[in-house]
């Protein structure tokens, strides 16, 4: 009786393990092969600006589903007790295996409203100080997102918590790629999680690199600009000896004398007639004399 009784203690121990190993071995076939597959990989730019497409690129086992997720934070502004963000160009990648969620802290409510030819919207009531609203299998296509809600209390801000998860396809050899546009993300930090591998990369906003142009275009002004005044100078030297030039051209012309010309007779044919009046004149009155002597 007693050998009969140990053995069905043994026996049941050895089920027990048994049962534990099996529990332990579904479990780790249940957990995703992506946060597991993923042996590396590489984002470029690697310091990338608003509005850049993030190019990600990496190495898995062949064939296997690989989970993207991106991860960003924006603390809202609550004016009246209430909150509002709006999210431009949203992109959705093609494919259904996708994840979109909303985390609104410091809220009593949260509504997230989806706009791609109409208004949808989802809403969720808080749970402690953090309310929620996840949306599975989004079409593909651009979105406008708009997320708002009733502030928690008193509180100012609100802080709005974003993921986007996108399952993709290692290919034969294990390689996989994805892009990622950027111009819905706020500039700062946010996180990018591709398997088990989580990175960190700060988006910059566009007004340094405009006021880097800016600054670069006045530098080349400026170089250009002494090149520049120098040719107008010699421009306004060149114009300026040139009406000296011109001016003292037109004085010598108007001290040299010019003939005169005179309307009528020459002078010297008026002379020979008036000579020759007064000789007629002369013969004429001593005719006259030599008769009235007579």
């Amino acid at each position: 009786m007693r050998k009969l009784a140990h053995l069905h203690k043994k026996r049941k121990e050895h089920n027990v393990i048994i049962t534990s190993l099996s529990i332990l071995i579904l479990a780790i076939l249940i957990v995703s092969p992506a946060s597991a597959a993923v042996s590396s990989w590489e984002i470029s730019p690697e310091k990338p600006v608003l509005g850049d497409t993030l190019s990600i690129k990496g190495s898995a086992s062949p064939e296997e589903e690989v989970e993207v997720q991106v991860t960003f934070e924006k603390a809202v502004q609550a004016s009246g007790g209430e909150y509002e963000y709006i999210l431009e160009d949203v992109e959705i990648p093609e494919g259904f295996k996708n994840r979109f969620t909303v985390q609104a802290s410091e809220a009593r409510n949260l509504n997230v409203r989806v706009k791609m030819l109409i208004w949808i919207t989802k809403s969720s009531e808080a749970s402690g100080n953090t309310a929620t609203v996840t949306q599975s299998s989004v079409p593909p296509g651009t979105y406008q997102i708009k997320m708002d809600g009733d502030a928690k209390g008193e509180t100012s801000t609100v802080n709005l918590k974003i993921t986007a998860v996108q399952q993709i396809k290692a290919d034969s050899d294990g390689d996989f790629s994805y892009s990622y546009n950027t111009k819905a993300v706020p500039p700062g930090d946010f996180e990018i999680r591709v398997g088990g591998i989580t990175k960190k990369v700060t988006l910059q906003g566009k007004t340094p690199a405009v006021i880097s142009d800016s600054l670069q275009e006045t530098e080349s002004d400026m170089e250009q600009t002494p090149s520049e005044t120098q040719e107008e100078t010699e421009d306004t030297e060149l114009n300026l000896n040139q009406s000296t030039e011109q001016g003292e051209n037109k004085e010598v012309e108007v001290q040299e004398p010019q003939p005169a010309k005179k309307a009528g007779l020459p002078v010297d044919t008026v002379y020979m007639l008036g000579g020759m009046g007064t000789a007629v004149l002369t013969l004429v009155i001593y005719s006259k004399r030599k008769t009235t002597q007579k």
